[in-house]
């Protein structure tokens, strides 16, 4: 059975889809952040990066992961 999506449903799966594939990309870059504070032996930054946005988006610079 053919199913015809209209305009709307359309824009909606796409920017369903977009939010999907950017949060994954962002839980894939704190992962990545907070392998490399833990093989650092920076505990401290790696509890911290979980509450803290700023310093997060901070770290992620030092270590390159921007997106």
């Amino acid at each position: 059975m053919n199913r015809v999506l209209t305009y709307e449903q359309e824009t909606e799966m796409r920017c369903r889809r977009t939010r999907e594939e950017a949060l994954e990309q962002g839980m894939d870059r704190l992962g990545a952040l907070v392998a490399l504070l833990l093989n650092a032996g920076r505990f401290d930054d790696a509890k911290r990066v979980s509450e803290d946005a700023a310093y997060r988006d901070k770290l992620l610079v030092e270590f390159g992961l921007q997106g």
